[in-house]
């Protein structure tokens, strides 16, 4: 063992200097042509020196841990991502994985990119778990934004101010397409269905309604606007509250502030029309529910307050979002795995929760004549695979094949119509008939497609979702005006955008959403480098044992489920609340006492 250790000790840096040549490679390989010459990052570099000695520096210093399970949890984490980004950067690039089968020379090319990333995001892993556990940064003695309610209504004022600007400049606020829907369904112009969530509709209808009465439909979006703002800041400011009240670093707290105030979505969101936005915020309620049950199980479950609080969280989150019901149905069982001493509250909870649902679904909806969305919601992803498939692989399939995929999807030009990253030109041509008929056909027809091309289905599902994995993904991300319909009985609300006061800074301000290539700036607005971020803080959780914080994590993790079968490959209004979850997420390792 001795003879080992020595000879590690005196071949130490000659293998860190081959690893920091292995990463720098790598990394170099991964670059495209054009991106390298924007940024004179080719081979002939300066830069390509600099970062060989900073990845030697690294390394340098994780090989001095000798914490077996810090590496051993780092090496895993490093190994998904390091997958993740060579898997998306072909996607991303050829939509498809010919970057790394097309041939043998590309295979070994994209080995050696995973090998460099795996070294480089282990040690940069290993070095981040350290510092977190170090603790260094809980050392100040500051006590700003504490948990009173004098700082609550400072701070929901402070957010509330810093949002103004995106209401008097983009007055009466933002709506889409999808909102203008869901603003004629509340005004009785279109029929009620809940493809977009009802009880969404009617608050837009309340707002609407009360802009009628007033003679002028944009003073009801801006009505909408303003109680938005207002609710959306307080419960930001609530999350900073509560965070003081769990003695989170004073810093983080105000970093949290920061964030909230001043990241240009979340000004931009608080006046766009969207369910997005109000689920976000109740997915932020539910998470410091979570939370709280995590670390003070017993003391929440005491109280009836907090229980209530509980119920109201999950049955908003089902009502303002669809995929709200699979986020608390798949969360509940880990409740009970984690506080199942108290089961039997637990049982009373899912009860009503189950209850209020099928009241909605059932009598309400059928009080009120609401229809149903449309089954093709769901069914992204063999959708997508039959049209792949079919514009591939047509001239391979039987005639049997081509009649069940036409049965489901009857146009003559699915292979022109299909897009690999967005479903929608796709689920047009779906018919709800045809699958009422034969629901079961459609997964024997996917299952077989399946079999028969797998790299084509595969490929079909990494493209419609690779956004929300993959950090380098960009799809946009904001509106930021009423938009112009041409639709006839859409026109009659005569929407549009009439600004109070013209902020040339601001646009330039949030103009940077738009900047991707600006470096450092796009990782600010990437879904796939958020997710990453939530993948290390749970596997530091792991790391440390704290396997009771892990519920935090879990109505995320099934929200971002539901979006890899999305019909966007990157949608950030699908996955806002893990935005909005965010500071919770990391915060919760940032207190000052366990």
């Amino acid at each position: 063992m001795e003879k080992v250790k020595c000879l590690w000790i005196k071949t130490k840096p000659i293998i860190i200097i081959l690893l920091s040549i292995l990463v720098t490679f790598a990394m170099n390989m991964n670059m495209d042509k054009n991106t390298a010459i924007r940024y004179s990052f080719t081979g002939n570099s300066i830069f390509w020196v600099i970062f060989f000695v900073l990845t030697y520096w690294l390394l340098n210093k994780i090989a001095k841990i000798e914490n077996r399970r810090l590496k051993a949890c780092s090496i895993l984490l490093a190994i998904l991502l390091a997958t993740f980004e060579v898997i998306g950067s072909s996607i991303d690039t050829y939509l498809n994985l010919s970057g790394i089968v097309e041939s043998q020379i590309t295979l070994m090319k994209s080995i050696l990119k995973e090998c460099g990333y795996i070294i480089l995001l282990y040690a940069v892993i290993a070095n981040i778990f350290v510092k977190i556990e170090e603790k260094e940064f809980l050392k100040g003695n500051h006590k700003w934004f504490t948990n009173n309610k004098r700082t609550f209504f400072w701070v929901w004022g402070l957010i509330l101010v810093a949002w103004v600007p995106y209401f008097l400049n983009y007055y009466p606020g933002v709506i889409t397409p999808d909102s203008m829907q869901q603003m004629c369904q509340g005004l009785g112009i279109y029929d009620l269905t809940n493809h977009h969530p009802v009880f969404h509709t009617f608050f837009i209808s309340i707002a609407m309604n009360i802009g009628k009465l007033l003679g002028n439909y944009n003073l009801g979006v801006a009505i909408y606007s303003i109680v938005q703002m207002m609710v959306v800041s307080a419960i930001f400011s609530f999350t900073i509250y509560y965070m003081a009240k769990r003695e989170v670093d004073s810093r983080f707290r105000i970093l949290t502030l920061l964030f909230c105030a001043f990241y240009p979505i979340n000004g931009l969101y608080s006046i766009t029309m969207w369910k997005d936005i109000p689920f976000a915020t109740v997915m932020l309620i539910f998470t410091i529910m979570m939370t709280e049950i995590a670390i003070h199980q017993e003391s929440f479950m005491k109280s009836k307050r907090n229980i209530i609080l509980l119920i109201i969280s999950m049955i908003l989150a089902i009502l303002f979002r669809n995929n709200g019901l699979y986020v608390v149905i798949l969360t509940i069982p880990c409740l009970f795995v984690l506080a199942r001493q108290h089961y039997k509250k637990l049982i009373v909870v899912t009860c009503i929760v189950l209850a209020t649902y099928m009241i909605w679904k059932g009598p309400v909806f059928s009080l009120f004549h609401i229809k149903p969305g449309s089954s093709k919601e769901a069914l992204s992803i063999p959708l997508q695979q039959f049209a792949r498939i079919t514009k591939i692989h047509g001239d391979t399939l039987t005639e049997e094949e081509k009649w069940r995929i036409y049965k489901y999807l009857p146009t003559d030009n699915l292979a022109e119509v299909y897009t690999p990253k967005i479903s929608d030109p796709v689920k047009n041509n779906f018919s709800n008939e045809a699958f009422a008929e034969d629901k079961i056909g459609l997964v024997k027809l996917y299952a077989k497609l399946a079999l028969k091309y797998p790299r084509a289905t595969i490929e079909s599902f990494l493209c419609n979702n690779y956004g929300y994995w993959y950090p380098e993904a960009i799809h946009w991300v904001v509106g930021r005006e009423v938009f112009e319909t041409t639709q006839e009985k859409e026109a009659t609300l005569q929407l549009k955008d009439t600004p109070i006061v013209d902020l040339p800074n601001l646009e330039k301000f949030d103009s940077l959403l738009d900047r991707r290539d600006l470096p450092l700036n796009s990782m600010l607005y990437s879904i796939g480098f958020t997710f990453w971020i939530v993948l290390m803080m749970v596997m530091y959780a792991i790391y440390r044992k704290q396997y009771n914080l892990i519920i935090i994590y879990v109505p995320l993790a099934i929200l971002w489920l539901t979006t890899i079968a999305s019909p966007v490959f990157g949608e950030f209004r699908y996955i806002y609340s893990m935005f909005t979850c965010l500071p919770i997420l990391i915060g919760i390792h940032f207190r000052e006492k366990e």
